[in-house]
């Protein structure tokens, strides 16, 4: 027996045809997704496919995940992003961030133009929100850059963004209570304000 024949046929003793089916598929499913970063970047198929993958739990939601959730725990936009837009709760009755003001406001944190995003559950888990897959923007926040792009992240605060100076945004009212009751342990007192080196333009 030739030694290509002894090959196939260990191999098809450790996995079964199904099995190869499906990884080719999962294989085929990242390259069309993002074929550079499955290509060049030590990676598995699902850790590119992320919420594609999962069949349940937060990441298949919709929603963009915290950025404290992705950003070592800081509630402010990640290097590399800005601050797009943003919108209020006015309803909120959690017991974390904002609860004394009973109001959250929160900010959506976009890839600035020219930089990569990779759509994915945070943190690579389905149990976690996704980052870089909802292109949008509310655009209250920043109107001298142009575009739209992919939201990293969303910041959570306390008071009306208009009113804080650094994050450059309009008094244009979006109100969108279904977020009230998103939570994350991260998102804990204290007033975020964007500071040199932690994102933003």
């Amino acid at each position: 027996m030739s030694v290509l024949k002894r090959a196939g046929s260990l191999l098809e003793r450790r996995t079964s045809r199904r099995g190869l089916l499906q990884r080719a598929a999962l294989a085929g499913s990242a390259l069309t997704i993002a074929p550079l970063r499955y290509l060049l970047r030590p990676v598995s198929a699902w850790a590119v496919i992320g919420p594609g993958s999962c069949s349940g739990g937060l990441c298949s939601d919709g929603y963009t995940a915290f950025c404290c959730e992705i950003n070592q725990g800081k509630n402010v936009c990640p290097t590399g992003t800005y601050i797009g837009g943003w919108w209020k709760c006015t309803a909120y009755t959690g017991t974390g961030l904002c609860a004394a003001q009973g109001v959250r406001y929160y900010m959506d944190c976009n890839h600035l133009p020219g930089t990569s995003a990779n759509c994915r559950c945070a943190n690579d888990t389905c149990g976690e929100r996704r980052t870089d897959c909802n292109v949008f923007r509310y655009g209250q926040c920043n109107t001298q850059i142009g575009g739209v792009t992919a939201i990293a992240c969303r910041v959570v605060v306390c008071e009306n963004p208009a009113t804080i100076d650094g994050f450059n945004c309009s008094s244009s009212l979006a109100v969108d209570d279904s977020t009230c009751s998103h939570e994350w342990p991260c998102l804990t007192d204290g007033l975020v304000r964007q500071v040199a080196g932690d994102g933003g333009a």
